[in-house]
This record gives structure tokens, sequence and C-alpha cells, in this order.
């Protein structure tokens, strides 16, 4: 019984080990893309600065042969298998990201239902939900307010405010 465990355990870590290299490759190879667009980019600044296509040219083309220099010829068969199997790994990677992201928005808006909303007055000390700057209240019109942040006035939806400061008494 302990040696089909065993087994079972290293076919798992096999597995895994497989999906890590996967995503590693996958993970290189939008490094890669990542790099040749920095690359990119640095050679158009240049040819915007100095307008000098020969150079833009010279540059491009010595970049291609350094990256072709680096690939491997292989067969259709071989091409085939390996994009299959890329379009597998990112798959999974997609379905995995928007796990996260699934999970990460649930959080927030959970977050933002944590907080009860408290009655925003005129004369509170408030801020915008998404802001630093701590404000005054001074009109509140419908559902707009006006906030007076010392060297300007703001106005805004009352939705956007939370309370920092209840106005003293």
């Amino acid at each position: 019984k302990a040696r089909e465990e065993g087994k079972k355990m290293e076919g798992i870590n096999t597995k895994i080990q497989q999906k890590l290299e996967s995503y590693q490759e996958l993970y290189d190879a939008n490094q890669r893309l990542i790099y040749m667009g920095q690359k990119l980019d640095d050679m158009s600044e240049k040819y915007f600065n100095n307008k000098n296509k020969k150079d833009l040219i010279g540059e491009l083309l010595k970049v291609v042969e350094i990256e072709n220099s680096k690939r491997k010829k292989a067969t259709p068969k071989e091409k085939k298998i390996k994009e299959v199997q890329q379009k597998q790994i990112v798959a999974e990677v997609k379905v995995i990201v928007e796990e996260i992201r699934q999970e990460k928005k649930e959080k927030k808006i959970k977050e933002q239902v944590e907080k009860p909303k408290a009655a925003i007055k005129v004369g509170d000390r408030v801020r915008m939900i998404d802001g630093k700057a701590v404000g005054t209240l001074e009109v509140v019109e419908k559902n707009k307010a006006t906030v007076n942040y010392g060297t300007f006035t703001s106005k805004v939806s009352l939705d956007s405010l939370e309370l920092v400061q209840s106005m003293k008494k």
C-alpha cells in the first residue's frame, strides 16, 4: 500500500513538474516578446529623433538576425505539436487568471459592502472614495455635494464621498 501511495505521489509530482516547466516556458516567451517590444520602442524613438532610415533598417535587421539565430528549425509536425501544447498552456493559464480575477472582484465587492455608509451632513470632513484629499462639505443639492478642499471647491456625487470626520457640535 505504501508503494502504491509512493508511485501515486511520484506521478503527481512529475505532472506538477511538467506543468511548472510549461508555465515557465510561457513566461519566458512572454518576457521575450516584451523585450522585443521595448527594443522596437527604443528604435522608433531613435528614428523619431534623427530621422535616419538607414540606421533604423540596419538596427531592425540586426535584431531580426539575432532572434532568428536563436531559433531552431523544426519540422511541420513538431511545429504543430508545439503549437497545440502552447495553446493548451495558454488556455489553462487564462482559466486560472480568470479565476483569480473573479476572486479579487468578489473580495473587492465584499469590502465595499462591509463599509456602512455614514450619513454625511454639511460641515463634515469628507473625501472621495478613490482619493486622498480631505475637504469640508459645504452644500448638498439633490445628489450633488460641494466640497471645499481649501484652495478649490469641487462638485461631486454624494455616492462617491466617504465620511472622514463628523462635524463638531
